[in-house]
C-alpha cells in the first residue's frame, strides 16, 4: 500500500477504470446497433388469393342475386366462368360476350371475389378473320397446320368423330382435330401467339384476375406431320381416337417454354396479382417445365385423386395415387400449385361432400368447387374453421406427409410447421368402423384434439374439442376427421 497514492498508480487505476467501462459501454452500443441495423428475417408471405382459395365454378355469365349470395356464402376467393369454346376469340370483338364478363367481374368484386375465365384457345372457327385470311395469304398461314394438296397427310384422327382430322379448303388440307369447322392453331407460331395474347389482355381488361387454358397439351403440333403409332390399347380399334398414342399432336417439345412465356405475360399485365393455369387434367407434368427448369403455369390439375376419392373403398388405391402425384410434382422439383377439381355430388358413391371436402381442403393446392356447390349447404364446403386452417403457418408454409395406419386400412396426412400446432387428417374409405393406429407418424403426439368431424362420423364418445389417442383413433365407415396436436420435437 506504500505506493497506493503514487501518481503513477493513481493514473493507471483511472485509466483501467475508464477503459473497462468504456469497453463495456461500447459493447452495449454495438449490440444495440446490431439489433437495429441487422437484416431482418422477412415474415413468411401469405399465400396469394388464388392459392388460398377455395374457387368455385359457375355455369352462367349472368347469375341472379340468389346465386351471387350463395356463392359469397361459400367464402371463396374466386369464381370460374368457362367461355364457350367457339367464343374464345370473339372476346373483345363481340360486345355481348365482353359486356357479360365485365358485369360478372363487377358482381363479385365488392366482396373481394375475383373472376377467373376459362378459355379454349387452340382452335378457331371458320368465320374467324385469321382463318379467312390464311386461306389466301401464306404470310399468316403458319398460324395453322396445313399441307398443300388434297391427299390426306397422315393418319391423325379427330377427337369428335374418330374420322380423319383433316379437311380441304381450296388447294390446302387443314388440321381440325376438335370437330368440323374448328381449325387447329399452331400456338408457338408468332401470328397465332399474338392472337392469343390479344385475348388474354382483353380478358384482364374486363376485370378478370385469373385465366385457365383448356387443351394445353395440344398447343404445339409436330410440323413434320409424322404418323401416330398404335397405343396397344385393346379397348379400341384403328378407326378410333383412343387406339393411337397421339405423340405428335400432344405434349410436344417447347410446350413448357411457350406456356412460361404466356404466364409471364399474364403476370405482367396484372401486376403479378393474377395467374395462368390449365383447366383440364395433366398426365405428364414434366413437360410443363421450361428449359430453365421453371414451372410453366401457376397451377395444373391432376384429376385422378379427386375421382378416386369419390369412388374407391380402398385406402391403398387412394394412398398410392396421391403418393404418385406428390412424387411426380413436388418431390420431383416441380412445385406446381395443384387444383383439386371437385366431382359433382351425384357422382359420390359412398361418401358425402362433407368427407370429400375435409380430405381435400388441407392437401397442398386449391379446392375448386363444382357448379352445384352454391346449391348445397355452405357449411359442408367452406367454413370459418377451414379458412383458419388454410391461412395457418402449418398449412401455408408447413410440410405435407402422407401415411397409412399400422394396418394399412385407413389413410391420413399431417400438416406441420415447427413452433405451430399440427393438423392430422384421417379418412376411412371403407364401410367398417375402425380404430386407426397412427403412432407411426413422425412427431405425432400421444393425445390429439378433435377439430372437425364429417357428416358420416358417428363414433360414440368422440366430439369436437374432445381427446383421442393417436394409437387408437375411432373412425366410422366412410367418414373423415381433422385432429390437432403439438408436434414432438
Amino acid at each position: 500500500m506504500k505506493f497506493a497514492n503514487d501518481p503513477f498508480w493513481v493514473r493507471l487505476r483511472w485509466f483501467l477504470f475508464v477503459c473497462f467501462w468504456g469497453l463495456l459501454a461500447g459493447m452495449l452500443v454495438g449490440a444495440v446497433l446490431i439489433i437495429i441495423y441487422a437484416p431482418k428475417c422477412a415474415a413468411p408471405e401469405p399465400l396469394s388469393w388464388w392459392k388460398q382459395g377455395p374457387l368455385v365454378k359457375i355455369d352462367t355469365p349472368t347469375p341472379d342475386d340468389i346465386q351471387i349470395g350463395a356463392i359469397k356464402g361459400l367464402g371463396v376467393k374466386g369464381v370460374i366462368y368457362e367461355v364457350p369454346a367457339d367464343e374464345t376469340y370473339n372476346i373483345g370483338s363481340d360486345p355481348a360476350i365482353s359486356d357479360a364478363l365485365k358485369k360478372l367481374a363487377a358482381s363479385f368484386s365488392d366482396s373481394g371475389i375475383n373472376l377467373i375465365v376459362d378459355i379454349t384457345p387452340n382452335f378457331v372457327g371458320r368465320a374467324d378473320p385469321l382463318f379467312q385470311k390464311a386461306i389466301n395469304n401464306p404470310d399468316v398461314r403458319s398460324a395453322f397446320v396445313t399441307r398443300a394438296g388434297h391427299q390426306v397427310p397422315n393418319n391423325w384422327l379427330s377427337l369428335g368423330n374418330n374420322g380423319s382430322a383433316w379437311t380441304y379448303e381450296g388447294d390446302l388440307s387443314f388440321l381440325q382435330q376438335f370437330g368440323r369447322d374448328r381449325f387447329d392453331l399452331q400456338l408457338n407460331d408468332p401470328v397465332a401467339l399474338t392472337k392469343l395474347k390479344g385475348v388474354l389482355k382483353e380478358i384482364i381488361s374486363l376485370g378478370a384476375k385469373g385465366i385457365r387454358l383448356a387443351n394445353t397439351k395440344h398447343f404445339i403440333i409436330d410440323r413434320e406431320l409424322t404418323d401416330n403409332v398404335p397405343s396397344n390399347n385393346p379397348n379400341f380399334d384403328h378407326t378410333q381416337y383412343g387406339f393411337w398414342t397421339h405423340s405428335h399432336t400432344t405434349y410436344q417439345d417447347g410446350l413448357g417454354d411457350l406456356l412460361y412465356d404466356l404466364k409471364a405475360y399474364v403476370h405482367n399485365i396484372t401486376n403479378d396479382e393474377g395467374f395462368l393455369a390449365a383447366s383440364d387434367d395433366i398426365d405428364r407434368p414434366e413437360v410443363y417445365m421450361s428449359t430453365r427448369g421453371l414451372q410453366s403455369l401457376d397451377m395444373i390439375q391432376l384429376g385422378r385423386v379427386p375421382n378416386l376419392l369419390a369412388n374407391s373403398t380402398n385406402s391403398e388405391h387412394i394412398y398410392r395415387e396421391l403418393r404418385n402425384v406428390w412424387k411426380s410434382t413436388v418431390e420431383a422439383g416441380k412445385h406446381f400449385w395443384l387444383q383439386w377439381n371437385y366431382v359433382q355430388q351425384d357422382l359420390l358413391k359412398h361418401i358425402t361432400i362433407s368427407e370429400y371436402n375435409i380430405f381435400l381442403q388441407l392437401i397442398p393446392g386449391v379446392p375448386v368447387f363444382n357448379v352445384d356447390a352454391p346449391k348445397g349447404k355452405a357449411e359442408l364446403y367452406a367454413t370459418e374453421a377451414f379458412h383458419k386452417i388454410r391461412t395457418s403457418p402449418s398449412y401455408m408454409h408447413g410440410s405435407f406427409d402422407l401415411y397409412r395406419d399400422v394396418n394399412s386400412t385407413v389413410i391420413g396426412y399431417s400438416r406441420t410447421k415447427s413452433g405451430n400446432p399440427g393438423f392430422f387428417v384421417v379418412f376411412n374409405p371403407s364401410e367398417y368402423d375402425l380404430n386407426a393406429n397412427f403412432s407411426n407418424v413422425v412427431g405425432i403426439a400421444e393425445e390429439l384434439t378433435v377439430h372437425t368431424i364429417s357428416t358420416n362420423y358417428n363414433a360414440t364418445n368422440v366430439a369436437v374439442k374432445g381427446k383421442v389417442s393417436s394409437s387408437s383413433i375411432p373412425v366410422s365407415g366412410y367418414s373423415a376427421i381433422i385432429l390437432t396436436y403439438v408436434p414432438k420435437a
